[in-house]
């Protein structure tokens, strides 16, 4: 029996940000997504411009309800726990990213593609707050500009080549904003903490 705590600092023994070595070709995924899927508003109770399309969701469907939604808010609703992992359905939208994903399929919790549009962001918050964390965050960028969108973790700004999957350390303060006139597109998967989940992780590390 691993404990989270400890699983989770071998994580970020390599860093709160770096790249595996799982890059692919993103050239025509957006062009795809556009044509093939409706996007849903992100966490539609806040007034702001982002969307998204659940790769995994509760029945393999894509109405964002509750993949989309703040699990947290959703339960103050319905009095319904639902936990990251509890997203493990896969809906068609995860074909698109199966090569980033393939490798911890068994270890896929909640994991959507974002459209961040003008002016879209994500406010500064921690993705755990917990003395247990039950998963960590995978990030794949599609079409990251360095000029225009911004990705803080704490103070740092964190820079990207798309089509590249990235760890990033979430429960540290973080915010994403896009001042482009197009949107932001990126991937965001949960990945269950899990001592296979992590082997599974570590193999791609560069170095």
């Amino acid at each position: 029996m691993y404990d989270n705590v400890v699983l989770y600092n071998t994580l970020t023994r390599f860093g709160n940000y770096y790249p595996l070595k799982l890059k692919h070709n993103i050239s025509d995924i957006i062009t795809k997504l556009n044509s093939n899927f409706k996007w849903v508003q992100y966490n539609p109770r806040k007034n702001i411009d982002r969307e998204g399309l659940s790769i995994t969701s509760l029945d393999g469907g894509l109405s964002g309800y509750p993949d989309l939604d703040s699990l947290y808010d959703y339960y103050n609703e319905t009095g319904i726990i639902l936990k990251e992992e509890d997203f493990k359905i896969k809906t068609p939208v995860y074909e698109y990213f199966s090569k980033w994903l393939d490798p911890f399929e068994k270890y896929i919790g909640r994991t959507h593609v974002i459209r961040l549009n003008s002016g879209g962001y994500f406010p500064p918050h921690r993705d755990n707050k917990h003395s247990d964390i039950k998963s960590f965050r995978l990030f794949l960028p599609l079409n990251y500009n360095n000029q225009s969108h911004y990705f803080m973790l704490e103070d740092k700004k964190l820079e990207f080549n798309n089509g590249v999957l990235y760890f990033i350390n979430t429960a540290l303060m973080h915010t994403v904003f896009n001042t482009s006139t197009n949107p932001f597109y990126f991937m965001v998967a949960n990945v269950v903490l899990d001592k296979q989940s992590i082997d599974n992780t570590l193999q791609f590390i560069h170095g």
